[in-house]
């Protein structure tokens, strides 16, 4: 089971920054054609936004500051990954958080060191909290998202 749960979390560490790689492609690609349009009844809204900051556009301005923290709490959650996942037989639901917070953070690092900003192209314009209506984000910061729910979860589970 140990086993399983390895390549899950490295099939996930993988496979979200590449995933996420196709689709900021082919958004950027098309900015400047078909941006912005909606989906799902106007539920999703797709376009293209840069954020040079953090979560919600934090510390915009202190570009080194963000890759500092990134870095190090990259670094923490992958030593932490490490542990879990090597010496604890069982903690499933938090290992599968803790796949979905270092693929989500992988994605969103690697295009940060590389450009200097994280591409978001998604909003939910008719969400039914009014503050959410206007935050982009993108498929990273909801595997981020996810991975923090199931890690409040698991804590409320085995705890």
């Amino acid at each position: 089971m140990k086993l399983l749960f390895i390549i899950i979390y490295l099939i996930v560490l993988i496979g979200v920054p590449l995933f996420e790689y196709f689709i900021k492609r082919k958004i950027k690609n098309n900015k400047e054609k078909v941006l912005p349009y909606t989906i799902l009844k106007g539920h999703i809204k797709i376009h293209y936004q840069t954020n040079s900051g953090m979560m919600l556009g934090l510390f915009k301005k202190k570009k080194i500051l963000v890759i500092i923290i990134t870095s190090i709490m990259i670094s923490l959650l992958f030593g932490y990954s490490f542990y879990i996942l090597f010496f604890h037989k069982d903690l499933y639901i938090l290992k599968i958080a803790l796949s979905l917070l270092s693929g989500g953070s992988l994605g969103n690092a690697i295009e940060r060191y590389m450009f200097g900003y994280v591409i978001d192209y998604f909003s939910f314009p008719k969400m039914f909290i009014k503050r959410i209506r206007n935050v982009v984000f993108n498929f990273s910061d909801i595997c981020i998202f996810i991975g923090c729910f199931l890690a409040i979860l698991a804590l409320i589970i085995y705890i």
